[in-house]
């Protein structure tokens, strides 16, 4: 019978989500560029995502680092896959307009939260510090997307 380490099932999910989390970052980074050339979309709000997500981002590198793991600074695979993607459509199409940069923050806000809840689904053993840790994320992650649901005007 193969039996899964708790310890290290939870250090793989968390350093997981850190790529994830690590990939927003860099997407609210580029809607803040992105946004500051369109003057009908606060650049501001989308700088102050990228820093509250920092934030996250170092809580869950605690949550690593107390059991033992390093500390994660890059993002996904995929994330970068979705970058280079969205630079190649930028080059064919108008991305830069409100409604695309809008879209393209609540999609991603949309995936983060599919990660975050497949994350807590699969952690059976979770300590109370982690388990918060994932939560505040999550109550950003919601919070987030209400105020870009507003901002699209949704």
């Amino acid at each position: 019978m193969n039996t899964i380490n708790p310890q290290k099932e939870l250090a793989s999910q968390l350093e997981t989500l850190v790529s994830h989390v690590n990939d927003s970052i860099k997407g609210f980074e580029k809607a803040a560029e992105k946004s500051s050339k369109t003057p009908d979309v606060d650049s501001h709000q989308f700088l102050a995502m990228k820093s509250a997500r920092e934030n996250h981002a170092i809580a869950l590198n605690s949550r690593l680092q107390c059991i033992g793991e390093d500390w994660k600074s890059d993002g996904s695979i995929k994330g970068a896959a979705h970058r280079a993607l969205i630079s190649v459509k930028d080059l064919f199409t108008d991305s830069n307009s409100s409604e695309a940069i809008c879209e393209e923050a609540l999609r991603g806000e949309s995936k983060l939260l599919e990660y975050v809840d497949e994350t807590l689904s699969k952690l059976d053993a979770i300590d109370p510090e982690t388990r918060k840790a994932i939560a505040d994320l999550k109550g950003d992650i919601v919070n987030n997307r209400a105020e870009l649901k507003r901002a699209c005007g949704k």
